[in-house]
């Protein structure tokens, strides 16, 4: 009996470690981790509330409270997004006559991490969408 539970734990215990390895992998793949590490740095100690993670002003680091939604939304009204309003689980900007849908994702319980898409980003990936 103790050999067949020491065997079901190391199963149990090598599918933990397989999910948890696709999921980094699939996490280093979608983001610039070496962005968001030193996003992590900087957001940490406290240099900057809100980090440009993706260096192409898409993807944005902050930390899980009141100061750093409120720094995100006064560096959005700084660049001139203004609020529309809500699309799902997103918020709904307008920006040089553009509309766009700002994603907030939780990032290790402590940070967030917001995601900006545009019109082009929608026509770009509209052709791998399945119908």
């Amino acid at each position: 009996m103790k050999k067949v539970l020491k065997i079901i734990g190391s199963v149990v215990l090598a599918a933990i470690v397989v999910i948890s390895t696709i999921k980094l992998i699939k996490l280093i793949k979608k983001y610039s981790f070496m962005g968001i590490l030193k996003g992590l740095g900087i957001v940490s100690s406290g240099e900057d509330d809100v980090v440009d993670v993706s260096g192409n002003e898409t993807r944005f680091l902050v930390r899980k409270s009141q100061e750093g939604i409120e720094a995100f939304n006064d560096y959005l009204d700084v660049i001139g997004y203004k609020y529309i309003g809500q699309f799902g689980s997103s918020n709904l900007y307008e920006h040089e006559g553009t509309e766009i849908v700002i994603k907030r994702s939780n990032l290790f319980n402590k940070f967030y991490l917001y995601e900006i898409f545009n019109e082009q980003y929608f026509e770009d990936t509209a052709d791998y969408l399945l119908v």
